[in-house]
């Protein structure tokens, strides 16, 4: 081998040596600098691609090291083994670009669906609150209206049935109002309720 050729193998030889460490280095970046994984994301799929990625990385720097050692008197049959590697070490790369690809693809879906979740708590919680003071008031008005009969007929009044469910544990109870027998005044009864569609309060003689 002349001269120049072997000066042209030996250049070749740093080449893919560096562009092997170049590539391995990126992958190790890659796999060391990602987000840490969530409950939202499959722990099993997360770890095992990750060690895998890691596993074959390792491997990788062990096979270079290897030819190396074998090939110290052979430098043809090294550079046909470091291209061999650089492919090898390009091919790991992209792996761990579209692993980590993946992983901020999953993360994000996760946050959309989290926030997502917030939004329809923040929803459900406005629709209670409504409930709430829609039940108040209904049963506000009912009790004042019979509060008010009670005191006009010198009656009582009790809370009773029917009783209407608004929501999960929020009822607007019906109220009774009962005036006694007076002398030739016969005793009168009336329920202080809720219409059908449950938006207004209405009396009914008994």
């Amino acid at each position: 081998m002349g001269v120049d050729n072997q000066t042209d193998l030996v250049s070749e030889l740093a080449r893919l040596q560096v562009s092997i460490d170049r590539v391995a280095g990126e992958t190790d970046t890659t796999l060391a600098d990602h987000p840490c994984a969530t409950e939202a994301d499959d722990p099993h799929w997360v770890l095992s691609e990750h060690n895998e990625l890691r596993r074959q990385l390792a491997a990788l720097r062990e096979r270079v090291a290897r030819a190396h050692s074998q090939n110290q008197d052979d430098p043809l049959a090294l550079r046909a083994e470091l291209a061999t590697l650089l492919f090898f070490a390009e091919t790991l790369q992209a792996d761990a670009d579209a692993w980590r690809a993946a992983l901020l693809d999953r993360l994000k879906e996760f946050e959309r669906l989290k926030a997502a979740e917030r939004q329809e708590q923040r929803r459900l919680a406005s629709e209670r609150e409504e409930l709430v003071r829609r039940r108040d008031a209904l049963q506000l008005k009912i009790e004042r209206t019979a509060d008010r009969m009670a005191q006009e007929n010198g009656g009582e009044c009790r809370k009773t049935l029917p009783v209407f469910r608004l929501g999960d544990g929020l009822t607007v109870c019906s109220i009774a109002v009962s005036s006694p027998k007076r002398g030739f005044r016969w005793a009168k009864r009336w329920l202080v309720t809720l219409n059908d569609s449950c938006d207004e309060v209405q009396v009914r003689s008994e």
